[in-house]
């Protein structure tokens, strides 16, 4: 694991590098609610009882939101980093040339059903992420 001086010193690329190891290894992203209400929302997360790795991707990526959980029996205190909605698509889009290709083919079916949601406002498909960028992305 990097110390903090060694993270301190990378560049932007080199930071969101890490941070996507990071995520390919304890993040998860999916829909969350009800599958037959109309609010079912796309979430990104990551976990970990390192909370100075936590606080990196609340610094990067300047959305989200940090909770301390509870300690549960017989494990260590954890934080978990959150961001919901539009938020939460463009932090993965940032991460996904840098994710596995599993991932990459599970945010493509995420995306597609994200678009289609009734909740969602008009202007996302056009001007706030493309379908060529998600192309172009997955074939990386």
């Amino acid at each position: 694991m990097l110390e903090k001086n060694n993270y301190d010193s990378l560049n932007k690329e080199e930071k969101l590098i890490y941070l996507a190891g990071v995520f390919e290894g304890e993040g998860s992203f999916g829909f969350w609610g009800k599958l037959n209400k109309k609010r079912r929302y796309f979430k990104a997360q990551v976990e970990m009882t390192d909370e100075d790795i936590i606080l990196r991707f609340s610094n990067y990526f300047k959305v989200g939101f940090i909770t301390e959980n509870k300690i549960r029996l017989k494990r260590k205190k954890s934080w978990t980093w959150r961001v919901s909605g539009e938020k939460a698509i463009r932090v993965v889009l940032h991460l996904l040339p840098y994710l596995g290709i599993r991932r990459k083919e599970k945010f493509e079916q995420c995306y597609q059903f994200y678009k289609q949601l009734p909740h969602l406002p008009k202007y996302f498909s056009t001007q706030s992420i493309k379908q060529s960028q998600i192309k172009t992305l997955l074939q990386n």
